[in-house]
């Protein structure tokens, strides 16, 4: 930069727009870019293969004069080492916004959005809720390929220490198939959460199956859901929820966000979409008398339009009643049990009933395990299970019913 005369801060300052472009140079290829506008840019210049190139280093004042001669620089250096400033640049931020999607966040969040569309609306929210309250706290912000199994170890024992021993086990299966999403993508090499998988520290706590109401207890549970008035501590929405629970036997997470163009009165039949049943699968019920009552009592409330939903909550985000509410609506009046005990409670009573195994089965929607015979029982038994779901509505009601039980049991 010898014979050059360097520029000092007062005439950065001092550059004002004039009616044409100008320059203030600095020597060794950095210059002061003035516009007519007022704006002023640092610029450098420099020579590869021959060919004169410029590169920004940065908006005035926001780049100092003295960050200005430290790119230039770093850019100098660069060209030395017969690189072009311009490319590398282009690499870096390549670079960043490859790394950015390697952030654990990054991958969990694809990784649920990827699987979305084959999970119900009740394995989604449930996945990501761990994702949200165990996982992303800790490791989100990492990139995912710098986790290790000892500091996942340490931030699972403490969830799993708080004494929801189950949710930490869960959560480290969610993390593992999070990791397999990223080594798929080639954005991590390992998975640590698969390795710990048989960690003895996180024991599987003791199975507590649900706690189903007993049949002495159901008409107590009718007559308590029947009243109105001040004597009844739970809104209509919920009340029917958990009529519509025993009526139907449906689980919780297929009810809450049901919506009225699902329901047929002139049919008296429920159509369930796939994505709101755990086994993947549409459902029809038939819907007791005693059903479609509580249904029109209900419509007054919460129908607005077909698509509108039955369910409605306003102190919910999803706009539906929330995950526990039937099973604390049914604490709260003093049954002891679960929402899904329910469904317990049905089995019981229809099997004693005499009512066939195909038809119960049916009801509830569980899976046939001899894949053989439920190839060839492809019928929905909707017509049987009509009668058979008054029965068990009229039972609730304490009324004398006399069965006349279809025999469909298997050899």
């Amino acid at each position: 930069m010898a014979g050059e005369r360097l520029l000092n801060e007062a005439q950065c300052k001092a550059a004002k727009p004039r009616a044409v472009l100008y320059y203030l140079n600095d020597g060794g290829g950095l210059r002061l870019r003035v516009r007519p506008n007022g704006s002023r840019h640092w610029l450098f210049r420099y020579r590869v293969a021959g060919k004169e190139k410029t590169t920004s280093l940065g908006a005035y004042p926001q780049t100092s004069l003295k960050e200005a001669r430290q790119k230039a620089w770093a850019s100098k250096t660069i060209v030395f080492e017969g690189r072009d400033p311009v490319v590398v640049k282009r690499v870096a931020k390549t670079q960043n916004a490859a790394a950015s999607q390697e952030l654990f966040e990054s991958v969990a969040r694809a990784w649920l959005e990827h699987n979305r569309a084959g999970w119900s609306s009740h394995h989604y929210e449930r996945n990501a809720g761990l994702v949200r309250l165990y996982l992303l706290p800790h490791l989100g912000k990492l990139p995912i390929d710098s986790i290790e199994e000892a500091y996942l170890v340490t931030v699972l024992k403490d969830v799993y220490d708080s004494g929801i021993k189950e949710s930490a086990r869960r959560t480290r299966a969610v993390a593992a198939q999070i990791f397999s999403h990223g080594r798929a993508l080639h954005l991590c090499k390992g998975n640590p959460a698969r390795d710990m998988a048989d960690n003895p520290y996180f024991k599987k706590p003791p199975v507590e199956h649900y706690k189903a109401l007993p049949q002495e207890q159901t008409a107590a549970l009718m007559a308590k859901l029947a009243e109105r008035g001040p004597t009844q501590p739970l809104d209509i929405t919920t009340i029917v929820a958990l009529q519509m629970a025993l009526y139907t036997g449906l689980r919780d997470s297929s009810i809450r966000a049901a919506r009225w163009n699902e329901i047929d009165f002139e049919r008296k039949v429920w159509s369930v979409p796939s994505n709101r049943m755990k086994s993947r699968r549409d459902h029809v019920l038939p819907l007791p008398t005693q059903a479609i009552e509580i249904l029109r009592e209900l419509e007054a409330h919460t129908f607005r339009s077909p698509d509108s939903l039955i369910f409605a909550s306003t102190r919910s985000k999803t706009g539906f009643i929330a995950e526990n509410t039937l099973r604390m609506a049914l604490h709260s009046i003093g049954f002891q049990v679960t929402a899904h005990g329910i469904r317990s409670l049905i089995t019981d009573v229809l099997y004693e009933a005499g009512y066939s195994r195909d038809l119960i089965e049916k009801q509830l929607d569980h899976k046939d395990r001899d894949q053989v015979r439920a190839a060839y029982l492809r019928t929905n038994f909707l017509e049987q299970r009509a009668p058979m779901m008054q029965w068990f509505a009229d039972w609730c009601a304490g009324k004398e019913a006399v069965t006349n039980v279809i025999s469909l049991r298997s050899s």
